[in-house]
This record gives C-alpha cells, structure tokens and sequence, in this order.
C-alpha cells in the first residue's frame, strides 16, 4: 500500500497537531532501522482504519497508542497480512467504541497484548465481536485489562480460564453481560459460580451425552503430535497425554481447550481405560481421563484427536 496520510483525516490533523512527539517517535523507528517505506504504509492503512465520529478530533492519547505499536511492529519487521497484531490494529481497534471511550491507551495495548495468544488458541472474530459488545461504564486500566482477559478466555484460549473468572467477578455486570455473552438481565455471579464448579456447563449449551470437543491432532495438519496420543489421568491438571515419548497436559472447557507440553514424562502403569461410551464411532478406545462434572477426555487406537466425551448430564 503507498500513499499519504489525508491532511484533512481525523488521524492526520492529529499528527499535525502533536507533531514534536511523532517526529521523535519516527525517529526512534529510524534508529532501530525500521523500514521508511513499510512504515509509511502502515499508518496509512491504520489512518484509514481509524475512523471516530464525524466532526469530532481523535483523543491524543490514542492517535499516541496507535503509533507507537505500529512502530513497534514495523521495527519488528512484522507488518505483514499474517501478523496478528496488526490485525487487531486494523480491524479490531476500530470497533471497540466503549473501552475506547474509557481508556483508549491501555485498550490499545492490552488487545495488542492479546493478539498473539488469540490467534494461537482462540477465535479471533469473537474475541472482536466480544470487545466491541462492551459499552462505556468508566473503567480504569484495571478494568480494561480485565475485559481483554475475559474476551481472551471466552473467545477460545482455556489456559486462562482461572485467572478470567476472577477478572470477570470484577466487572460491573453490564460490561461482563456483554464480553460473556450472556443475555440482559442474567445473574452474572451465578453463571461465573455454576461454571467454576463445571467447566463444562455454560447457559443455552446442550447437555445430551456425546462427544462434545475435539482436542489435538496430527502435526503435519496442525496438531502437536506426530504419533497417536493415549489419555492418561495425571498431570498438573488431572487430565494428561502421552505422545511421542512426552507428557502432555490437557487444559479444557466448554469454550476452548490446549495442550501443554509438560518437563517430566507420564506414568502410564496404572492407566485405565473405559471401553463403553456413548460416541458415535466403533474404535478402541486406548484412555481416558476425567475433565470435569460427567466429561471425559478420551483417545483411540486410529485417532490423532482427543474426543472430550459427556457421558452423563
């Protein structure tokens, strides 16, 4: 993309107007051999993106946010289509009227912050349809960044789920309405309770038995593992796998799941496996392990995937 910046733009009166600390941030960008030419086109693209309403000027301190990260990726060498900050840059930021209303720095950054983790374990056109869901409710920094957490658990990233529920317990209720998806007028406290005691119950969700997730994979398409794993109870988490001679602990939930790499090898001596479940296939089952109330993580003999099992309601 080339170009200039439209001097009559809301993004362009605003680097006129507090031209002393552009120019030092550009050339800062200089100093650490940012590319000119990709620096050029990136702001051109964010002036596009950012857009506030008509006849009202950009807030200085996010037109400040905006160009100090995309200065930091560019001199990252990472302003590029598959860079998920970036993205969030240019299509994320642009939507989030509420938080942006409140704190546009620290919005700025703690979904920059997140960008990368979303994209790796999460959904990242939820987690945007999340954040743009919140309305202004005054938060501080601290509130911000718990929204962004929230959003981050929600849309997807399951290693977060402890620290999310104890952010969101911290929200007014309007604003974890929103980032939680839960309709207007739902008991919020109750919901964050309900689901702490099992993580896999979320409201409007079926409850039938079956196979509810699938976890994992073939590394050449994606997965962790080049062999096919076996479920084992064990692990930080209760809930383990043994896969191409390591331990693997499975982190899950009704809105996500991960798998950690773990230092130390499974013991898979006293493994046991249950070879009657209500799925939908005919394969041996190699293990199991429990994941929650009535749900079990469980692998089988022709399968590069972990099926997370709900064998009673």
């Amino acid at each position: 993309m080339s170009g200039v910046v439209d001097p009559d733009s809301q993004i362009g009166r605003w680097l006129a107007r507090d031209r002393p600390f552009v120019d030092a941030l550009l050339r800062s960008a200089a100093a650490q051999d940012g590319d000119p030419i990709v620096l050029r086109a990136a702001i051109v693209e964010v002036a596009a993106a950012v857009r506030t309403e008509p006849g009202t000027e950009l807030v200085p301190e996010l037109g400040r946010a905006l160009l100090q990260r995309v200065v930091d990726v560019v001199v990252r060498g990472r302003w590029h289509a598959d860079d998920p900050e970036r993205s969030v840059l240019l299509s994320v930021i642009p939507r989030l009227g509420g938080l942006l209303t409140d704190q546009p720095g620290a919005t700025v950054d703690a979904v920059c912050a997140a960008a990368r983790t979303v994209a790796r374990s999460g959904d990242p056109a939820l987690f945007a349809d999340l954040l743009a869901a919140v309305p202004p409710t005054g938060a501080d920094e601290d509130g911000v960044r718990a929204v962004v957490l929230v959003a981050t658990w929600r849309s997807g990233a399951a290693r977060y789920r402890a620290a999310a529920l104890a952010a969101a317990a911290t929200l007014p209720d309007v604003a974890a309405r929103a980032v939680l998806r839960l309709p207007d007028g739902t008991d919020v406290a109750g919901v964050l309770r309900r689901h702490a005691a099992d993580p896999w119950w979320w409201p409007q969700r079926p409850v039938e038995p079956g196979v509810v997730r699938r976890i994992g994979g073939f590394r050449g398409f994606g997965g962790p593992w080049l062999a096919r794993p076996r479920v084992v109870p064990g692990g930080p988490t209760g809930c383990a796998v043994t896969a191409d001679g390591c331990g693997w602990a499975v982190v899950a939930d009704v809105h996500g799941a991960a798998v950690v790499r773990l230092d130390e090898p499974i013991d898979i001596a006293s493994a046991r496996t249950q070879d009657v479940l209500p799925v939908p296939w005919t394969d041996r089952v190699t293990g199991s392990a429990p994941l929650g109330t009535g749900v079990l993580a469980v692998s089988r003999r022709h399968s590069y995937l972990l099926d997370v099992v709900r064998v009673a309601s």
